[in-house]
Parts: structure tokens; C-alpha cells; sequence
């Protein structure tokens, strides 16, 4: 009979290998530059047209009442945390 993995205090998960948490790792880098690199695009095309970004520094509202928002934020989630849904053999 195969027993299940205890949490230690301060764990998350009971088991999960380093190949699946470094796979969450690349997935939230991948998503990380490519926000960067779009935004770097947009401000450029915005500067070109003498448009002022100081509005970009301001606080921006809550997504908790839009739904569309919530709806990409789940989406982003799903990705970067694929690896947990679907473990390596490894683990």
C-alpha cells in the first residue's frame, strides 16, 4: 500500500520534483519576457508619437470586478502552473 507524501511545515505541495517546479520556473520567465519585450514595443510606438507615459506610473484598479481580467489572470495561471497538473514520471 503506497502511503502519501506529508507536508513539512512552510511545503506547498507533498511531492513535486525539481523538473516540474524548474518547468514552472521557465513557463513564468517565458511569460515575464514576453510581457517585457510587448510593453518595450508599445511604449516606443507611443513615444513616437509624442504621446506622455506618466500616466503608465499611475495605480491602476483591481481586476476583481472585471471579468475579462480575471478571465486572462486564470489563463496566465494555468500555464505557469502546467507542470503541477501534469507531473513529470519523475516524481
Amino acid at each position: 500500500m503506497a502511503t502519501t507524501p506529508q507536508l513539512k511545515a512552510g511545503d506547498y505541495f507533498a511531492s513535486v520534483s525539481k523538473t516540474d517546479m524548474m518547468r514552472v520556473l521557465f513557463a513564468l520567465a517565458t511569460e515575464v519576457y514576453a510581457l517585457r519585450d510587448r510593453q518595450r514595443a508599445l511604449e516606443s510606438i507611443i513615444k513616437a508619437n509624442d504621446t506622455d507615459l506618466t500616466a503608465l506610473d499611475e495605480p491602476v484598479e483591481s481586476a476583481a470586478y472585471d471579468s475579462e481580467r480575471l478571465n486572462e489572470r486564470d489563463a496566465f495561471v494555468g500555464r505557469v502552473f502546467a507542470a503541477m497538473s501534469k507531473p513529470s514520471a519523475g516524481a
